[in-house]
Formats: structure tokens, C-alpha cells, sequence
């Protein structure tokens, strides 16, 4: 097991100045005590390295370290996927705050300006990537990982860390943290990289000048740096050392006090404007850290002194750089939804080099389109398969991506198709289901339902899906219905109460274009066994399955599509989901809604029913009509004498939904297996 050390850089101050700064770095420290018993020596030995190494230093003949740089953009088309303009941006702080040429070093209070340091380490963008391919040192890639959390198996982008400085840049990560990285040599592989915040990346675009040091605060961790007041996340709390001789012991400062900050030691001010202090005014490097950034570069430990060597300078393109490459394809589109017969846009977003000609498809569209922003009409349901090939004088890319939903045609004398998934093949063109990242997703379930022997389900359980699954119905249209309501069964039990698992419903009256939520359960709320469940939940008691009836009569006269979305706890995921018995109930005007006091308790049995249905009554029943879901009649029974029970043969019906009116007054709903 590799073992790994956090580090934070500025975090939540940047909105308030005044905020206490949180990170992952104890919860993470404490964690990894429990897995790996001698991190903390492991790390001590590391640090009596470092101090003794200070002091007998072995500068390299070379004048200044290069170091090749790649940034993996995370994004799901969001503000996260920053531009080329603002990773730019980036690079130009670091230069300018490794070689003391930031703006701000002006500002040096005068205790400090004899040690302020120029570090003597460049920064430069890969232009050629680990196969030896050209790149501009930027890669981009559509993933949910954005919403970043700790774990080996996410850093799935890494350039080998022995030749590359790799900075990834995400959305969102917990604790509040703005960036963390590891020491050298306290991980091994694809860990030992750089993970920031979008915002907190140069100092344009989602970011800004106030926040444009972050990422020169985690390089100096990257080599070697501790933290000013030692080597934890707390500052303010204990006067510590940081293991350089000229950056004074201090408690560490959270906010910018440069009248008199004395705190540890009579007489001697502290470096509150440090980098890698967690102050909001931070502008310099001592000559003692960069001493010890230059002792980790030439340093086996962690592949440092690999970095800004000749022969690695050649391999990632720093020296001889590869100036014209091919552009590598990538796109994005506003909505991932629509139904046949309707068309969507889509975004070239190609990086690497210049485009200069498109070409977008899809097994799903009747057309080609080769204009950078490309638009498909589609002719089929279904996932769809869009494609986008780029190329310029150079060399061309495409690339393929499966995730958009070409909802089943509108069908004007539909009211809609039962599904209680007894018969047919499921999913399927018009009952679509989306996959996520990994992970399962909604299928047929053939041991359990609420009627019947079949049903839908989520193994959440054993294959907890990787984000949000989603299942999409075919179109209902009615008609001059009142009430309309759309009812679903489903069961669900959490595997301990913290499960916080999300099931919801959505309408849209405009082919996806727009959704509107009409049903949320959340956790506790959408539990149906009133308790925790210990193993897997697989066969639902009776009790277990709830019924929901949604009112839908607002949609009266619109095409509509209902879609179940369900997103998994990501940090703890609790147990199946099961869904039966959809449809729409929207009596036609031609079965009537009136109910006869006297014969509304008539019974139908059984139902779900095959080739034979029993209808009993009280009140003498004298005709009884079978309609279908679009209200038209399909067959009438009329007896001379009234009965109070009879069986009617449905041989000659086909499976689904009808509704059964007695007496010319009374209807129910009658499903066909």
C-alpha cells in the first residue's frame, strides 16, 4: 500500500476573509494511520532527510530547473473546463512566483527582502506527451470525477510524475479545500500530482489575481515544502517549524498582519507574507526553501532529479519542442435529450491545435453536418451515437460518445403504454435507459414485483451505479381528461440510515428541452421497509412496495415524457431500488369518470388478468364495456337480465392497459398480461 500525506492550500478565505480554513489534511492523515501503521515514521525519516540535506547542499551546476508541466482538465461541460487562455495564466504566476518576478514582491515588508528568493525554476507546458505525441500540455476529459474525492483510483490522467509536473483541475472537492498535493516520495504512481479548484487556477476567467498564488502554494509542497508553521493544517493553534532555517517558527497566520507580527520568538518577526503561509497577502519564497526545492530536484526520492534533466527536457518536448500538432476531438451539446424527427446542436470543443475541418454523425440522424457547431436531426429512438472527426494540415482525431436520448416519436392518439415489464424485451427504443460512468444501471428483474413476476430494479447494492441513471417512457397524449394522474409502484431499503440515495421523477412537455420535477424522495423519505436492511435487499414483502399517484392533469393536451432519475449516494451508497406497475391513468371522455354510488364497489379479479376476468357486484349489473386507453370502445356485453357476476374471455385482447365501465357509469382499470 502506498502512503500519501495532504497538503491545503488557500481555501475558503478567498470569499471571507476572515473564514477558518478547513482541508482534508487530519482526516486524511488519520485515515492513513489506520491503513498503514509507519506512515508517520516513514514521513519523520523523510523530513530528517530534508533538514539534513539543507545543510550540506549540492547545488547543480544548472542555473535554473525547467519543469514540464501538463494539466488535466476535469469537466462535465461546466465553468470548470477553463480555458487554454486561463491555464495560461496559470503558468505565468508560477514563473513569476518561482523567480521572484511577481507584481506583488514590491511589497516585501524590509525584514524580509535580503531572503526573498528568485528559485531559479521555470515552468513550461509539454509539447510532447508520454508516447512522444504532440501536445500543447493540456488534456481535457468529459468525466463526474470533476467533483473530485481523494481516492487512488481517480486519478486516472497522470502522466508519469517523474517527467511531468501533472496539475489536475477539477469542480469541486470536500472539506473546502482549494488545492492539496503530497511530498516527494510519499506516494508513488498516478497520486503524486497537484489537484485544484477550477477557480483558484491563474487569474482570469473563474479565478482571480487574489486567489493566482494557490497553485505556486502546492507546487512548493510538490517540492518538499512543508507548511511555515510545520507539518499540519492548523495554523494558529502551535508554534512550529518548518524545517528552514531562514523562515522564523511561527503559529502560522490566516489573516495578513504585517505591523508587528511577533508571536513565537522575542524579536524576530515572522514570515507571514511566505507562499506557503495560509495568509491572503503571500508574495515570496526564502533562500532557504529554495535551497531545499533544489535538494528534492536533485533528489532520487519521488524522481525529482529526473524532472529537468537533458534527456527528460528532450522526451516532453521542452528542448526541440513540437510546435504543429493535430487536434485531439472533443464536443459538448446544451441538452443531451430530444424525440425523433427533432434535431440538436452540438459544440465543437477540440484542443491540442487549431481546427480546420468537422465532420458530425450520427447512427441515430438522417444528416451530416460540417461546420464547427454542428446540428443532427434524428430519425430513430434510441441512445444515440454521435461522432465528431476534426482534422487540420497536421492530422486529424474523432471521437464517439453514446449518452444522448432520442426519445420515441409523439404519437397524437397515444394516451400511453402500460409497462409492468411481464413481457417484451426491456430497455428498449421507446423505454430508453441511460448508463452512468460505471456501474449498473435499470433492468429487468425477474424474481420479485409488486404484480406479476417481473419488475424493474437498480442493483445498488452489489453495482451501485457511478452517478445519476435515468429511464425514459414513451409519449403520453389526452385529451379533455380530468383527473390524469401517472402512478408507479416502487420498493427501497437503505443499508444504514445515513444512505442518502435520490429517486425523482420528471415531466416534459417539450421533448426534454425542459423537465419539471414532480416527485422527490431522498434517504429516510424514500425508504419503503421503515428500517435499515442488513444485506441485499432482493425480494420485496407486499407492504414493501408503495404506490404513488401524481397529478397530471395540467398536461392536458400535450405531448408528455416522464423520465426516473435516480443518483446513488457517492459516499455511501444503500441498497436496490424496484419499480412496477407505470402508466398513466387518463380516462377518456367517452368511458366517463361518474361513478354510481350504487355499483362502485364492483370487483374485477383478478387484475392483473391473462384469458379470463371475473366481474362481481352487489347491484345487478346490466352491461359491461371494455375500452382501450384512447377511449374507444372494443367490445359490450348487454344481458337481458341483469347478473350479479360474470366472466368475460380476453383471449382476443392484446397485453396492456384497458379500462372496464359498468353499467354505463363506473370505470376501472384493467391490465392484460
Amino acid at each position: 500500500m502506498k502512503k500519501y500525506f495532504l497538503y491545503l492550500a488557500f481555501t475558503t478565505f478567498a470569499i471571507n476573509l476572515n473564514a477558518q480554513l478547513y482541508c482534508g489534511y487530519n482526516s486524511a492523515f488519520a485515515y492513513l494511520k489506520q491503513i498503514s501503521p509507519n506512515v508517520q515514521f516513514r514521513f519523520d525519516s523523510l523530513m530528517k532527510l530534508a533538514e539534513e540535506s539543507q545543510h550540506h547542499t549540492n547545488k547543480s551546476a544548472v542555473a535554473a530547473y525547467t519543469i514540464p508541466v501538463v494539466f488535466h482538465v476535469l469537466h462535465l461541460n461546466g465553468s470548470e473546463n477553463i480555458s487554454d487562455a486561463q491555464i495560461n495564466s496559470a503558468m505565468i504566476c508560477l514563473n513569476e512566483d518561482f523567480q521572484k518576478l511577481n507584481a506583488d514582491a514590491a511589497n516585501i515588508v524590509p525584514e524580509f527582502t535580503a531572503t526573498a528568493a528568485d528559485c531559479e525554476i521555470k515552468f513550461v507546458l509539454a509539447s510532447k506527451d508520454e508516447n512522444g505525441n504532440c501536445t500543447n500540455g493540456i488534456t481535457r476529459h468529459y468525466t463526474s470525477l470533476t467533483n473530485w474525492t481523494t481516492n487512488a483510483a481517480n486519478y486516472l490522467y497522470t502522466w508519469n510524475p517523474q517527467k511531468y509536473m501533472n496539475v489536475y483541475v477539477v469542480k469541486s472537492m470536500g472539506n473546502g479545500a482549494a488545492g492539496y498535493t503530497f511530498l516527494p516520495g510519499t506516494v508513488g504512481g498516478s497520486m503524486d500530482a497537484i489537484v485544484m479548484l477550477h477557480d483558484y487556477v491563474g487569474k482570469i476567467g473563474t479565478s482571480s489575481l487574489f486567489k493566482s498564488h494557490t497553485l505556486s502554494h502546492e507546487a512548493g509542497h510538490w517540492f518538499n515544502l512543508q507548511h511555515v508553521w510545520g507539518s499540519n493544517n492548523n495554523p494558529g493553534v502551535t508554534c512550529g517549524d518548518d524545517g528552514v532555517s531562514d523562515t522564523p517558527i511561527t503559529k502560522g497566520w490566516q489573516s495578513c498582519s504585517l505591523s508587528n507580527p511577533i508571536i513565537c520568538s522575542p524579536g524576530i518577526k515572522e514570515n507571514v507574507q511566505n507562499f506557503m503561509e495560509y495568509s491572503y497577502c503571500s508574495n515570496m519564497f526564502t533562500v532557504g526553501q529554495k535551497n531545499r526545492m533544489h535538494n528534492a530536484l536533485n533528489s532520487p526520492i519521488g524522481g525529482r532529479n529526473n524532472l529537468s534533466s537533458n534527456t527528460n527536457l528532450i522526451a516532453t518536448g521542452l528542448i526541440n519542442p513540437t510546435l504543429n500538432c493535430a487536434p485531439i476531438a472533443e464536443f459538448r451539446t446544451t441538452n443531451s435529450v430530444t424525440c425523433v424527427g427533432s434535431s440538436l446542436s452540438f459544440f465543437d470543443q477540440s484542443y491540442n491545435a487549431t481546427v480546420t475541418n468537422w465532420n458530425w454523425s450520427s447512427n441515430l440522424s438522417s444528416n451530416t453536418s460540417t461546420t464547427a457547431n454542428g446540428s443532427l436531426t434524428f430519425t430513430n429512438s434510441g441512445i444515440a451515437a454521435v461522432k465528431l472527426k476534426v482534422n487540420n494540415s497536421y492530422g486529424s482525431d474523432s471521437i464517439t460518445k453514446s449518452y444522448v436520448v432520442v426519445m420515441a416519436a409523439l404519437t397524437s392518439t397515444n394516451v400511453g403504454t402500460s409497462q409492468s415489464f411481464e413481457q417484451g424485451v426491456f430497455p428498449n427504443t421507446n423505454w430508453i435507459v441511460t448508463n452512468a460512468q460505471y456501474g449498473g444501471t435499470f433492468n429487468t428483474y425477474t424474481n420479485t414485483a409488486a404484480t406479476g413476476t417481473n419488475c424493474a430494479w437498480v442493483n445498488n447494492y452489489f453495482d451501485s451505479p457511478g452517478g445519476m441513471i435515468n429511464l425514459y417512457t414513451p409519449s403520453y397524449l389526452f385529451d379533455n381528461q380530468s383527473p390524469a394522474t401517472f402512478e408507479f409502484k416502487y420498493a427501497y431499503a437503505q443499508t444504514q440510515t445515513g444512505n442518502n440515495d435520490r429517486l425523482r421523477v420528471l415531466v416534459s412537455p417539450n421533448c426534454g428541452a425542459t423537465w419539471n420535477v414532480i416527485f422527490n424522495r431522498t434517504g429516510n423519505l424514500l425508504n419503503t421497509t421503515g428500517t435499515t436492511y442488513i444485506g441485499a435487499f432482493l425480494n420485496p414483502f407486499p407492504q414493501e412496495w408503495q404506490t404513488i399517484s401524481i397529478d397530471v392533469s395540467s398536461y392536458a393536451n400535450q405531448g408528455i415524457y416522464f423520465k426516473f432519475e435516480y443518483t446513488p449516494d457517492a459516499n455511501a451508497p444503500g441498497n436496490n431500488l424496484f419499480i412496477d406497475d407505470i402508466y398513466l391513468n387518463a380516462i377518456p371522455a367517452t368511458v366517463g369518470i361518474k361513478n354510481d354510488p350504487k355499483i362502485n364497489n364492483f370487483k374485477m379479479t383478478p387484475n392483473p388478468a391473462q384469458d379470463l376476468l371475473n366481474i362481481s357486484s352487489s347491484t345487478p349489473i346490466e352491461n359491461i364495456e371494455i375500452y382501450s386507453l384512447d377511449g374507444k370502445l372494443i367490445q359490450k356485453k348487454q344481458f337481458v337480465s341483469p347478473v350479479n357476476n360474470q366472466t368475460i374471455m380476453l383471449s382476443n385482447l392484446s397485453k396492456g392497459m384497458y379500462f372496464i365501465k359498468v353499467n354505463s357509469t363506473t370505470s376501472k382499470k384493467l391490465i392484460i398480461e
